[in-house]
This record gives structure tokens, sequence and C-alpha cells, in this order.
């Protein structure tokens, strides 16, 4: 079992619009045995993209510009489409495969990311296994002391 921020390489993912293709996947949660993997696909093609550093919360997208991680190109994650994998089809298709891993300040800021742009559009099963309760307290924990200061 893989953890958030793992970089998952799928030879055939079907998209949400039914097209079919080779992407970067990168995995959002830590999921438990019977829980799914939460991804979030990349693309390394600009088109109208900013090439702004971290959260693009109006494009609801994160970029990672080449060389600073595991992408070797300027590359975005697009918080848009979550997509869940069983944890069966992860360990038993030839066509997913682990090829590297973000470090954990960038995951977390990835999903705050993704929380920022899309809370209303993320069903609560996925907020729990995003964000576990423990998690979500500390975070509000946090937040109330930076205010403070």
């Amino acid at each position: 079992m893989q953890t958030r921020g793992a970089i998952y390489y799928h030879s055939s993912l079907v998209f949400h619009n039914g097209f079919t293709g080779k992407k970067y996947l990168v995995l959002l949660n830590t999921p438990d045995e019977n829980e799914p993997y939460l991804f979030v696909k990349t693309t390394a093609r600009k088109k109208d993209k900013p090439s702004t550093s971290g959260c693009i919360k109006n494009r609801s997208l994160y970029f990672i510009p080449a060389g600073k991680t595991f992408f070797k190109k300027d590359t975005w994650m697009q918080l848009y489409e979550i997509y869940a994998i069983s944890p069966d089809d992860i360990d038993n298709k030839k066509e997913i495969t682990v090829e590297g891993s973000l470090d954990v300040k960038m995951i977390d800021d990835i999903v705050n990311c993704l929380f920022l742009a899309e809370e209303e559009n993320i069903s609560s099963m996925y907020k729990k296994l995003l964000r576990p309760p423990l998690q979500e307290s500390l975070l509000k924990l946090q937040e109330k002391f930076n205010k403070d200061k």
C-alpha cells in the first residue's frame, strides 16, 4: 500500500469524458484496506493554463514547475476531477504502476488547494478520506493560532 503523494502511471485510464489515455496520477489519500485510492490526474500541456507555482484556485489547478519534483516537465494537477480506484484494481492491474512520489508538504498543499477550489463539489465520503477528522481538527486549530498572531 502506498501513502498519499505517490505518483502512479496509468497506461489506459478511462477519463470522466469516456476517452482513454496514458496519465500520471497523484494519490491524495492513504487508504485503509478497503478504501478507494483517490487520485487527480496531471497534464504537461500548457494550453491556456497559468504557470504560477502552487495553487491556482480559480482554475482548480496546482502547478509544479519542471524539475522541482519527480516531473521533468511543467505539470498541472487537475483538481476538478477526482478518480477513485479500488484497491483490487490498484493491486491487480499491470497498466497501473508506481513511478515516484511528492514530499509531504507538497501533497498537503495540493490537498489544501483542492479544498479551496472544489470543497462544495467533494463528496462527504471523499472529504473524510482526504482529511480524516483528527487532521481536520488540527488544521482548524492551526488556523485559529495563525489568526491570533
